[in-house]
């Protein structure tokens, strides 16, 4: 039923009201024209942080990989001991 009652309302808008409501809704894209300049500069930022993050997410990545390595190289290392001790 509103929905029906604003229908109503907008066909009995007269035409200086019309114009009005179209002015608002052209300044509003505008403003969010306006906008967009803060917005560079929060990209900037955002991107910034980001690279950030991936800088701390590589080093994490490379410091869990040379932790397996070392194990890994401390087992080889242990096998070949156990291997020489008991073949030799």
């Amino acid at each position: 039923m509103d929905n029906k009652q604003q229908d109503e309302q907008q066909s009995r808008m007269s035409r200086s009201q019309y114009r009005q409501q179209q002015r608002q809704t052209e300044q509003q894209p505008n403003e969010a024209a306006e906008n967009t300049t803060d917005q560079s500069y929060s990209r900037e930022a955002v991107a910034s942080q980001r690279h950030d993050e991936t800088v701390a997410e590589k080093t994490a990545r490379l410091k869990r990989r040379l932790n397996i390595a070392i194990i890994a190289l401390i087992v080889a290392i242990i096998i070949v001991y156990l291997i020489l001790f008991y073949v030799g």
